[in-house]
This record gives structure tokens, C-alpha cells and sequence, in this order.
């Protein structure tokens, strides 16, 4: 392909769904595959970056082959570090690679060039502050030891207290019967779905937490209240300062908006556009990066 042409692609890659964007002299082609969480599963996720490229070349009517010269940004659930960032990087087809966590890429997408904090609440969770064109990252370390009021983590401890109730120690509710019926009151049964479930998998329950908050279901509403806790933690701890928006991304983050503040909810904004969005604004700039390298 004529390199001097503008194409970039963005990934925006969490643990229940990847995002993939084109951008070049034709127009923007969008797609939407599968879990790309290289944490959980290095080799599906490849396996899915891979597919997505290539559909994306097949969108766009260009060869495979053009792939090599086309700047490539991944914002990707599970990169731990810049080694395992570098290893997907090799594993994909252009030349002009950067893979990075899914943060950055939120942050970008979701603020633009304004100052203020982000609230990232999916599957996973992490939270961040953008201040005079820097951002700090707070989070984000992984259903393992991390993503607290993340998706993963209300249907973890959900889980945690079905068992408690059945045991006796912690209160009973609707909600918590209901999922041990659907266990068939055997608690061994749900410790084998806790074992083997994928994150996604245990993600699945926070749609029902939700609408069981919304109900007042006691344990529902005590699960939504921790989880406000930890990002009400950590907007103190990123150094917000009063008057800063506030933006909430992901499927769950803005649920949590009615368990904060009064004064936080007051200057709550609505994002500026995707992590897709923002993923594409960092492949400009790697593309820009490779142009005056290559200068």
C-alpha cells in the first residue's frame, strides 16, 4: 500500500468484548469480536486480535499484506507490563506496534484535553486523573488481586455471599436465594462455577445486582455501597480536587453514581467518546512517532 496515506487502527480490547477501528482516506470501518484479555488468555486473545485485523483489511477491500505498514494501537485487559505488551506486538502483522493496558486509551477517549478523573468500571475496573496533560492510573490490577466494584468483583462477592447465607453467617435476600436455587442449593456447585468461570462469566451477575439494588434488596444494595466506597477511596487518593469532573466509562461505572456524594454527582460529565475513540487518537500519534523517525 501507498504508505503516505493516513491509515491507522485502534483496538480497544476488555474482557468481555474487543473493539476494533480503521481510519483512513475511506472512512472509519468498525467491528466487534469475543474477549481479548491477555491476562486470562494470552493465546485466544491473539487469536482474536489476528481475526479482527484481518476482517478489518477485508472491510476496507485491501490485502492482508497492507497491514504491515499501517499503524496499529492496542489498549488491551491483562497487560501486565511493557514485556508482555512487546510480546503481543510481535505477534501482530504491521510493523509500527503499540500495545498497551486499556487505561490510557479510556482516559484519552473519554476526557479529550480536559482535566478531571475517570471512573472505568466494566468487567474490570481502575480509576484515573488527567492534570496539565499528565495522567495517573490508580487500579486496574486484574480479577486475580484487583478490580474492585468491577463486574467480576460484584458477582465474586455475590458469590461470597450466597455461601455466607447459606451458612447463616450473613443475611439472606431475595436475590441471593435466587441464585441458589439456580445452583440447586448446592453449595459445592457453586464452587465449582467460581473455580472454572471466566471473568466474563462471573461479570454476568452484575446486571442482576443492579436491578436488585434498585429494588432495595439488602445484599444487592450493601455490594453497590462497597463498591461506591472503593471509588470514593479512590478519587481521594488520586487528589481530586472539588471542582474537577467527573467522567463515568464501562457497563457498570455510572450505576454507581446514585451511591456517591451529592457533590460528585454534581459535576458528573458524560464521556467525549469511546476508548475506541481514544485508541485512535494514540495510533495518530505512534503514526506520527514513525513518521519523524523514519525522518
Amino acid at each position: 500500500m501507498d504508505e503516505s496515506l493516513p491509515y491507522l487502527i485502534a483496538i480497544d480490547g476488555g474482557g468481555t468484548r474487543c473493539r476494533f477501528a480503521m481510519a483512513g482516506p475511506t472512512g472509519r470501518h468498525d467491528l466487534v469480536l469475543g474477549s481479548a484479555n491477555v491476562y486470562s488468555d494470552r493465546a485466544a486473545a491473539i487469536s482474536t486480535l489476528n481475526a479482527g485485523l484481518r476482517a478489518l483489511a477485508e472491510r476496507a477491500a485491501m490485502p492482508e499484506a497492507a497491514l504491515t505498514g499501517i499503524p496499529i494501537y492496542a489498549g488491551l485487559a491483562g497487560v501486565t507490563d511493557a514485556d508482555t505488551g512487546a510480546e503481543i506486538a510481535r505477534h501482530l502483522p504491521s510493523r509500527i506496534v503499540q500495545v498497551e493496558d486499556d487505561r490510557r486509551s479510556a482516559v484519552v477517549g473519554a476526557l479529550g484535553p480536559v482535566d478531571g478523573c475517570l471512573i472505568g468500571i466494566g468487567t474490570g475496573s481502575f480509576l484515573a486523573r488527567q492534570s496539565n496533560g499528565e495522567i495517573r492510573l490508580i487500579g486496574g490490577y486484574g480479577a486475580l488481586i484487583g478490580d474492585d466494584a468491577s463486574g467480576y468483583w460484584l458477582g465474586q462477592q455475590l458469590l461470597r455471599r450466597v455461601l455466607l447465607a447459606a451458612d447463616g453467617i450473613a443475611p439472606d435476600s431475595a436475590l441471593t436465594r435466587s441464585v441458589r436455587r439456580r445452583f440447586d442449593e448446592d453449595p459445592m456447585q457453586i464452587v465449582r462455577f467460581a473455580g472454572q468461570a471466566r471473568p466474563a462469566e462471573i461479570a454476568d451477575f452484575a446486571p442482576e445486582i443492579i436491578a436488585a439494588a434498585q429494588k432495595g434488596d439488602v445484599v444487592a444494595v450493601a455490594l453497590m455501597r462497597e463498591g461506591a466506597d472503593y471509588v470514593a477511596a479512590g478519587l481521594q487518593a488520586l487528589g481530586r480536587d472539588d471542582a474537577e469532573p467527573v467522567c463515568a466509562v464501562g457497563g457498570v461505572a455510572s450505576h454507581y453514581i446514585p451511591y456517591l456524594s451529592a457533590e460528585v454527582q454534581s459535576v458528573m460529565i458524560e464521556p467525549a467518546g469511546t476508548a475506541l475513540d481514544g485508541a485512535l487518537q494514540l495510533a495518530a500519534q505512534l503514526a506520527e512517532r514513525a513518521r519523524l523517525g523514519a525522518a
